[in-house]
Formats: C-alpha cells, structure tokens, sequence
C-alpha cells in the first residue's frame, strides 16, 4: 500500500498525494467519506495557498469543507475559526 494515492473527484477533478483510502476508515473525510452535510455533493476544490479543502456551491462561491475544517482542528486545535473564514453568499448555512 502506497502513503499517497491520486484522487479523482466526480467533475475530472484530480489531486495528488492524497492519503489511502484505508487511513480515514472510522472518521469523516471530505474525500473518501463526507459527512451528511448539505454541501456534500457539491464539488471539491483544493486551496493549495490555504491548505484547505473548499466545496464550490452552485454560485460558484468557496465554502471549507466541514469535514476538512474538522480534521484540521484535530490536528491543529484551535484553527478551525481563522481556517473557516470565508467569503460567503450564505449557500454553507
């Protein structure tokens, strides 16, 4: 088994040196197994200058990724308020 993997999203969308599927077993992840949150189906895009994973709503707004703010915090408690931050159009609430 590899560290990393290649991923690839429902829209063509690609991301390498994403972790093994079998290392989020147990917990939510934006990747391999979203949470039941309403933006879920909506399409991911990687913030490389933020190190965060954002859902793209049909606006075409960026919205984090609940599941990805939520791993961040467990392994930086206390980012996920800054890490959140974002210009919303109201689509995440």
């Amino acid at each position: 088994m590899s560290e990393t993997e290649i991923w690839v999203g429902r829209d063509g969308s690609i991301l390498e040196g994403v972790h093994p599927f079998e290392k989020c077993q147990g917990r939510a992840c934006c990747l391999h197994a979203p949470s039941d949150h309403k933006m879920r189906d909506w399409p991911l895009h990687w913030r490389n200058d933020r190190a965060l994973m954002e859902r793209i709503c049909p606006h075409g707004v960026g919205h984090p990724d609940p599941d990805d703010l939520a791993y961040g915090e467990m392994v930086m408690p206390g980012t996920a308020w800054s890490r959140g931050i974002h210009g919303c159009d109201g689509c995440c609430r």
